[in-house]
Formats: structure tokens, sequence, C-alpha cells
């Protein structure tokens, strides 16, 4: 009877992996015989038992209701890390033009989940759809050259986004399919893609080096780089996001989705023509092109929060906009201030955090003011995203040239600021997270100043949930009790901000 169950067990693994993906000749043989040499012999001897093993782990971490419909994994207190399309690109799906075996990226994904597990984390960010693609085959998007080397390659061999789901699932650990719903590709890049997609046919409309057409205009990022915008003023293009969306969620086990910050780019402010036509034909009400993109992202917003909801009430959807609240206003047209007053858009706001303690505009400080001011409405969560990307780097977009050397002259900002956030004036957090995996555990990314933050927050990391609330003479107390000095810390802290020109001290913790 054994051995019949263990050649059931066997029959259904190979099954299941035939039905990952169509195979094809893009696999090079190179790595097939890779895959074949490093697990073949493994896998042969223990497949039943794996098998077994797998299947338990996974119960573990998806659970379903009496219908059998999956119930979302999400924490009280989300620890979050973002798992980005550039984590991915230092060897995580590519290895370099050429994507990974199964076998091998299945390996790297289940490396990549524990480490994160291990980090202290419980909630992962799976970007999904960086540029307009799709990490997975879709019926709405191509196929991203992250996941098939270019992207005139559209056939993939296995699934990425459902095996990273297992393996964080497995593990306790909850994930969200994050999404840039207006950033698209580069000319260059959409040129490439073979096949008939809305947005190549968007791009055809616009004519040879043309700046618009209805459903697409010509912008650029926040990194400088050239590339096309899908346009929110139009139901079709709306209707393009909020299905690829619902695809999404009708195809996997996620526990929400995320959105990032690529709205109207500032760089289109003035270049009221690519609405020219939607303009005039207008019904909202607004009186300017600028109220009109406000009302457009408004309108995109509370269709992705209701179709996110016909899921079920307890699926997440978030935004993660600019942390200065203005500047996002005015510049991309992300209406934060509606969204955090009025019930239907969101049930999260992820702000970017992505500043120092020193600089003079938006340091940690002045943002917790902002959006402490801004969320109104008492069921939207506020779960802050900080960075370790400026770690030893010069902040050019800081005003001062303290603030501007302030990831450079210091190692413990990211402490500074995770010590602030438990002792504000003004709100508790309801979660926190970090940009992004790379910085963590990416090939080049690991250099002394980053390694030099992560080891001065890292003692206070594994219960940073449990702090939250605390008096600062128990912060005192659980801080000595973790090797830190947090009398001392803040003496320097505010003596720091104090030669900012800062009139009062922020932590004020006695001994």
């Amino acid at each position: 009877m054994k051995k019949l169950l263990c050649l059931i067990l066997c029959i259904c693994t190979v099954l299941a992996f035939t039905a990952c993906g169509d195979k094809n000749s893009d696999t090079s043989s190179a790595d097939v015989s890779a895959e074949s040499a490093a697990s073949s012999a493994e896998s042969t001897a223990s497949a039943a038992e794996s098998s077994a093993d797998e299947t338990s782990e996974q119960d573990i971490g998806e659970q379903l209701d009496g219908d059998g419909k999956y119930v979302p994994l999400n924490y009280e207190f989300p620890k979050i890390m973002k798992l980005t399309q550039w984590d991915m690109a230092e060897g995580i799906l590519l290895s370099g033009s050429t994507p990974l075996s199964e076998a091998i990226f299945r390996k790297k994904a289940a490396q990549v989940m524990q480490y994160i597990k291990d980090d202290g984390f419980n909630t992962v960010l799976l970007q999904i759809r960086p540029f307009a693609d799709s990490f997975y085959k879709s019926e709405y998007y191509p196929l991203s050259y992250f996941v098939t080397g270019s992207y005139d390659k559209q056939s993939v061999d296995y699934d990425c986004v459902q095996i990273f789901i297992e393996e964080a699932h497995k593990r306790g650990l909850s994930i969200h399919g994050w999404i840039n719903p207006m950033r698209c590709m580069t000319r260059n890049e959409i040129e490439k893609v073979t096949g008939d997609w809305a947005i190549t046919d968007w791009y055809s409309h616009m004519g040879d080096g043309g700046d618009y057409s209805e459903y697409m205009f010509a912008g650029t990022d926040a990194g400088g780089t050239a590339r096309l915008y899908l346009n929110p003023a139009y139901e079709e293009v709306r209707n393009l996001i909020i299905n690829g969306i619902d695809e999404i969620l009708n195809r996997y086990h996620v526990d929400g989705i995320f959105m990032d910050d690529y709205f109207y780019p500032e760089e289109v402010k003035s270049k009221t023509e690519i609405d020219a036509k939607a303009f005039e034909a207008r019904e909202d009400g607004s009186e300017t092109v600028f109220d009109f993109r406000c009302n457009n992202v408004n309108t995109l917003v509370r269709g992705i929060y209701s179709k996110v909801k016909e899921h079920g009430e307890s699926y997440i959807y978030g935004i993660s906009p600019n942390g200065h609240i203005e500047h996002a206003y005015s510049a991309e047209c992300a209406d934060i201030p509606t969204w955090c007053s009025n019930p239907g858009y969101v049930d999260v706001m992820y702000p970017q955090f992505y500043y120092g303690m020193i600089h003079g505009q938006v340091s940690v400080s002045v943002l917790m003011m902002q959006w402490d001011r801004a969320l109104t409405e008492e069921s939207i969560k506020l779960v802050p995203i900080l960075t370790l990307h400026k770690a030893g780097l010069n902040d050019q977009w800081a005003i001062k040239e303290d603030a501007k050397s302030e990831w450079i002259d210091h190692s413990d900002v990211l402490l500074e600021s995770l010590s602030y956030l438990l002792i504000n004036e003004y709100r508790p957090i309801d979660g926190l997270g970090f940009f992004c995996y790379q910085f963590f555990h990416g090939n080049e990314s690991r250099n002394a100043a980053v390694l030099a933050e992560v080891n001065n927050f890292k003692p206070i990391w594994p219960e940073y949930e449990t702090l939250i609330g605390k008096s600062k003479e128990e912060l005192v107390e659980y801080y000595s009790s973790v090797g830190l000095d947090l009398v001392k810390l803040a003496d320097d802290w505010d003596d720091r901000l104090a030669n900012t020109g800062r009139l009062f001290p922020l932590f004020e913790i006695e001994g």
C-alpha cells in the first residue's frame, strides 16, 4: 500500500510541474543540464516524501473557508519587505538575459522567502506589473522582460508568481500583488513586444515620435528615464488596469493589492495637450486640467478598491505615494487628502518615508505630522515605508548641506527614525516596511554603509511591534535589555537636530 501511495504522489508531482507552463525552446540546454545535475538524484529518491511535506506546509499557510474559498493572510501589524523588479534582476529571475530553470528558480524563491522570514518580516509586497507588463502569462499585458529576458519573447516555462506565493505562504508570510498602474515601457521596449495588446495598439496611434495619443502619453519618470504612461482619463485605460487586478485576484492566492507611486509624472504638469480631447468631453465638472487629472486618478483608485472588495472584504488594498503629501498632490495628482478622509478608496496608506531625520522639508518627524493631519478616516491604517537605498550616499534632494550628507555622516539614521516613530507625539503607526530586499540580501548592494544601518537597528527590530505604545521609561528599559543606551542615543540625536537649527528637542528621554 505504501509503495502504491508513493507511486501516486510521484505521478502527481510530475503532473503539477508540467502544468506550470508550456515548455519551449527558449530554455537553454545548459540550464536543463544544470538543473538535472543539481537535483535529479535528490528529487528521484524523495519525491513522495518532499511532495507530502510541501503539501503539509502549504496547508499551514493557506486557509480555506467552508466553501473552499481562500482566506487572505494579513497581520495586525505588518512588517513589510518590498520585493522589486530590480531585486529579481539580481539573479532571482534571470541569469544574465537567460531565464532560470524552474527547479533553480524555485530554490532561489524559497531562499528569498526564508531570508525575509528570518529577518523578522511577515509581509511581502511582490512586484507583478512594473511597466504595463506582467510577471505571469496574462490576458491583458505582455510578459515582462524580467521574466523572459526580452520583450520579444512572449513565452514562459513556469509561473514565477505562483511559486513566490507558494513559498511565502509555506512560511506564514502574507504576500500582496504589487502593480504600477500608469507607468509603461520605454519606446524601444514597447517596439520589441510581440503579439496584439491594448498597449501596443495605443502606442501605434501616437505616430512616429509623437508625444501622445488618446490613451497614452510620453513622460519622464523620477529616475530621469523617458517612458510611456497610460492615460487614466479614459475608461478603456482604467478598465485595462482594473481587469488586470481582477485577473491577479482570480488567479492567485494573494492577500491584497499594492499600488506604488506612479501617477502623472511631474514632467507633464504643464503639457495640457495630452488631455485636451478628454478634458473637452469631461462630465465631472472640473474647471482645470489639474482638477480633471486628480479626478481621473480618484476614479481609478475607487474602481480598484471596489474590484478588490468584490473578492472579499478581507483582501487589502493600499497605495504607497511619495511621503511628502503636498508634492505628491501638486506634482503627480495623487489626491492623498481625499483618499485619507473618505471610505471607499483604500484600506492602508504606505507613504514613502524615504528621508532621514535632518531633512529640512520632509524629515520623518515632519511627515508624521502631515500624515496624522491627513488621516481622518479611522478605518485607514498608516504603514510607513523606510528605505536603505540612501545609506552611504549623498541625498541630492535635501535642502541643507548637513541634510545632504546625513546618510554619509551617520550610520544610525534608521535606528533614529524607528525610535522616533515609537515616541512621536502624533499617532501610533499600524505597521512598518522597508525598501527593499536587495539592500538586505542583494548581490551588489550590501555595502558597508548598508550593513552598518542594518546592524544598528537590528536589536530592536524582532520585537518592534510590541514597543508601540510603550512609555519612554519602558522603552529605555527595553533598549537596555538589547544592549542599547536610549538615553545617550536620544541626547546625541537631539544634539544632531539642534545643530540643524531645530528650536526644541524631539526625543527628550531622561535616564
